[in-house]
């Protein structure tokens, strides 16, 4: 009992730490090194420590970052640029909604940029806040579900998206799972048996087409079981 109650100590104090870690990273650290490769370092480590802080804590230091980045114009917009990649981009491991949220009402409420450069920001925070995992699946033209479903959003345009609809086809992990093409951009339809295809044209109301192909599912229930996954 006594050692488990030294783990539990030493497993607290080490949280702790981290929690003092993150809200104090940007305290006496130049933002803009000469060597701008180890500022962009910094930031990474930065990113990877955020996602995995406590959610109050990661918030706070974002503040805690901007409120330095205001009085570099320079930095700000070398910040807010990597902390696009890091928060939104799906190849980023550091993906986060919570995070990119506050990034984007800094960028907006800091009013360093000018507003039209606020827009895709913006534009990007109300795309990350749709079918989010335990939420209800938003698909336009296709208002509710029944059956697992498979939802791959696809631009007709790229031939890596239709490799995708020939690569999902045939892994046997949707064997069981219905099959949705959601496409956009202009071109014939796919013609991939086993698909139901849904045309949506140019519009980008839900879905950030300049990240295709990527693919989400949807449990029987309606509500979403996997978010948004790189397909390829």
């Amino acid at each position: 009992m006594r050692h488990s109650a030294i783990l539990i100590l030493c497993l607290a104090f080490l949280t702790g730490c981290q929690a003092s870690g993150i809200r104090g990273y940007w305290k006496n650290v130049p933002l803009i090194e000469k060597d701008i490769r180890i500022s962009e370092d910094r930031f990474a480590d930065f990113a990877e420590q955020a996602v995995l802080a406590p959610e109050a804590d990661a918030l706070a230091s974002i503040d805690i970052l901007f409120d330095r980045l205001r009085q570099d114009t320079v930095a700000y917009y070398v910040y807010t640029d990597w902390l696009d990649a890091a928060f939104y981009s799906l190849y980023s491991p550091c993906r986060n909604p919570a995070l990119y949220g506050k990034a984007v009402e800094r960028i907006v409420t800091d009013a360093v940029l000018q507003t039209e450069e606020c827009e895709p920001f913006l534009q990007r925070k109300l795309w990350m806040g749709y079918n989010l995992p335990g939420e209800r699946a938003t698909v336009p033209g296709h208002p509710s579900f029944d059956t697992r479903t498979l939802v791959l959003v696809l631009d007709l345009s790229c031939p890596s998206c239709r490799q995708a609809l020939q690569k999902l086809a045939s892994d046997p992990e949707w064997a069981d799972a219905s099959r949705l093409a959601v496409c956009y951009g202009y071109g014939p339809g796919p013609e991939v048996p086993g698909w139901e295809i849904l045309m949506l044209g140019g519009d980008t109301t839900v879905f950030d087409h300049q990240l295709t192909p990527v693919y989400f599912v949807v449990a029987a229930d309606g509500t979403v079981e996997r978010g948004y996954t790189l397909a390829l």
